[in-house]
């Protein structure tokens, strides 16, 4: 097997100036700088974007932020109260079988928040025209 040649570090700048210099100019077509100066005054004469309504989404992201976090306190209550009944002795009745309806008026007020919330955007977009 032959050992592979390597250069020395001072002979490698003058072969890559070599190597460079034998390449010829490169050169754009004849139309390139006409038509990348006629995208660049399109972009410019291009009206500014819609800036978006934080006004009108702040409400609804603290809105869901409450609500987010309001389910994971109670996701969080509801596990530790778990954690706490485990036992080996035999097994009670589920809460939910002593008192039925106590989470009723939290399942209305979710349903009803889902409809206006619903409704608001249905008429949002009827004004935008979407609809």
């Amino acid at each position: 097997m032959k050992p592979i040649a390597t250069e020395s570090a001072e002979t490698r700048p003058a072969a890559l100036d070599r190597i460079l210099a034998a390449e010829e100019e490169l050169l754009p077509s004849s139309g390139f700088l006409a038509s990348v100066m006629e995208r660049v005054q399109e972009e410019a004469a291009a009206p500014q974007p819609i800036p978006f309504p934080w006004k009108r989404a702040i409400p609804g992201i603290l809105l869901a932020t409450i609500v987010l976090g309001g389910g994971a306190v109670e996701l969080v209550r509801f596990i530790l109260s778990a954690v706490r009944e485990i036992s080996l002795a035999p097994p009670r009745l589920p809460v939910v079988a002593v008192r039925p309806i106590s989470g009723v008026g939290w399942l209305v007020l979710a349903l009803a928040v889902s409809l206006f919330s619903w409704l608001l955007s249905r008429r949002l977009a009827g004004r935008s025209g979407l609809l």
